[in-house]
């Protein structure tokens, strides 16, 4: 076995452990060379950049259920191309979709009750980000608020990008979680699309 293939043996065990140590190592040995390799098939930098991070963040959100059968970087690799493909196949239907809802939340008029309830909705996600540790709250607001990238925020708060993403996940798991009981209207302002309009 090749020392490419132990170190990545070796990460993928500690990332499955929850190791914090093993997450960075493999972010940061791997997180450049994915980028260039996307960036070869999608020429679209920001695109690219939020696809590499959603293959870091599954890789850890899912790390307790991983069943890899090959190096971690092939797999990563496949992950990063598996997410170019479908990006390529929804573009246009996404687009077609977001200007739908654009077009219909432009002209929806909302009730007095509704109007309550959204606005219910952001004094809470305000209070529940208010007792993030101090941490995490800075990376959520720079992120959700400020509508920096990984790198910038990174830069910012002079931390790793993958401590980063790791703050965002778990103020994004945190937000969901004492949001879970409400309605759909909750999880529809939650969603990827509609989160940085209503903090």
């Amino acid at each position: 076995m090749s020392e490419k293939s132990n170190i990545d043996n070796r990460l993928l065990k500690g990332i499955k452990n929850g190791s914090d140590l093993a997450f960075e190592e493999a972010y940061n040995r791997y997180w450049k060379q994915l980028f260039n390799f996307g960036m070869k098939k999608l020429d679209q930098r920001e695109t690219v950049e939020g696809i590499v991070q959603e293959v870091f963040i599954d890789l850890w959100v899912r790390r307790s259920k991983l069943e890899i059968n090959q190096t971690l970087s092939t797999y990563l690799h496949s992950s990063v191309n598996y997410k170019i493909i479908n990006q390529y196949k929804s573009q246009s239907v996404r687009r077609k979709y977001l200007d739908t809802l654009k077009s219909q939340y432009a002209h929806l008029e909302f009730s007095i009750e509704e109007m309550i309830h959204f606005n219910d909705l952001k004094l809470r996600i305000s209070s529940i980000t208010e007792e993030f540790p101090s941490q995490r709250k800075k990376a959520y607001d720079l992120r959700f608020n400020k509508g920096l990238s990984y790198k910038e925020i990174a830069e910012t708060m002079k931390i790793s990008a993958s401590t980063v993403e790791k703050h965002l996940i778990r103020a994004i798991k945190d937000l969901r979680i004492s949001l879970k009981e409400l309605t759909l209207t909750g999880s529809l302002l939650l969603s990827q699309d509609f989160l940085f309009c209503i903090i």
